[in-house]
């Protein structure tokens, strides 16, 4: 052991020419929003039976960090993870489903209500009433479920601030429109909102045209896979096919593949399929085979060495990983997840979903 220390306080005298080593500077301490984000996420991936204890800890730190910090940089990340928090309980226990949903829209009430409650908390609050609207609606499709979406979002719209949620929550709406199959409805909302007074629900109606436009034909790839063997999607017709983008110096990306394989273990005799697409640069094809072998990817992986510039990429309105894009057995674009959608695990739950209804399976 007395080597190596000799020889880093030789290195270390070089370096800094003979002055006593210096210790690492610690790392800066949390700012109380960061604490209380943490003390959040502590409660919703506690382990545990999912019960009505859970559900009041993992709400009541979601409501204290939106009272108190509703302007802190992942604030969309608690509403979306409270909205959907339901996805955790098993399908098989809809009471206890129904339940977490009525406590929250309970707790949103009750704050909301509060003296002194700022106009951030109040928008953060109004975006978790679109948001919960939206999980029941892909729950439960149904025109009346839809129509309390709608109304939802135009409450956000008129909420000071709103600007912040309205982006992420208009899309999710348009994907809901096409997940009906009212292709037609989904384009005419959008065309209506190029001239919204919010210019980043006008740049996300104008990038979900281009899906639109995608949605009406079926998707064409074909391409020679990382491993030397041609991909042709025309080959995967009559197949459910999941397209998953990511990268070997992405580690949220990374983390997604035990739970994708999840998902294709148990649906791959039924016609479900993934094929791979690899952000990595040129430089990087090492680290991409080293990646593909520590985690024994056995899918298709496309590979032409642009990174985030792949040309069909940009047509799906993908721009970053991780990212995931959802074709039915005619090869017609379905579901697209990215971003905060994706960031903490795959959402199980949700492609499972996807891919069982395109299977036509309850």
């Amino acid at each position: 052991m007395k080597a190596p220390l000799v020889s880093l306080t030789l290195i270390c005298g070089f370096l800094l020419s003979g002055a006593a080593l210096a210790q690492a500077p610690k790392a800066p301490a949390k700012s109380p929003a960061d604490l209380a984000f943490d003390e959040f996420n502590k409660a919703r991936n506690a382990a545990g039976e999912k019960n009505q204890a859970m559900f009041q800890k993992v709400i009541a730190s979601g409501m204290a960090y939106l009272a108190q910090h509703a302007t802190h940089g992942r604030v969309n990340e608690v509403v979306n993870n409270l909205s959907f928090f339901a996805n955790n309980i098993d399908k098989k226990q809809p009471a206890l489903r129904t339940s977490y949903l009525s406590f929250l829209k309970l707790e949103v009430t009750n704050l909301r209500y509060k003296e002194g409650v700022s106009d951030p908390t109040k928008a953060a609050l109004a975006a978790i009433d679109a948001a919960v609207a939206d999980f029941e609606v892909r729950d439960a499709f149904n025109p009346a479920n839809l129509a309390n979406l709608r109304e939802k979002l135009d409450a956000l719209a008129e909420a000071p601030g709103s600007g912040r949620f309205l982006v992420e929550r208009e899309r999710s709406y348009v994907h809901i429109l096409t997940l009906g199959a009212n292709l037609a409805r989904a384009e005419a909302h959008l065309k209506t909102m190029l001239n919204h007074k919010d210019k980043g629900v006008a740049g996300m109606a104008r990038a979900e045209l281009n899906l639109v436009e995608m949605k009406k034909q079926p998707f064409a790839l074909a391409f020679t896979g990382f491993d030397g063997k041609p991909v042709d999607f025309a080959q995967l017709r009559g197949k459910v096919v999941a397209l998953y983008f990511w990268s070997s110096t992405n580690k949220g990306s990374l983390g997604n593949f035990d739970a994708l394989k999840q998902v294709y273990s148990d649906y791959r005799k039924r016609g479900f399929e993934v094929v791979t697409v690899s952000f990595d640069k040129t430089e990087d094809r090492e680290k991409l085979a080293a990646a593909i072998k520590e985690n024994r990817i056995a899918w298709p992986v496309h590979f032409d060495g642009t990174g985030p510039k792949v040309e069909f990429a940009a047509k799906l309105n993908i721009s970053g990983v991780p990212a995931l894009v959802v074709f039915d057995q005619k090869g017609m674009l379905q579901h697209t997840m990215q971003g905060s959608n994706l960031t903490v695990n795959l959402p199980v739950n949700q492609l499972e979903g996807q891919v069982r209804r395109l299977l036509g399976m309850k």
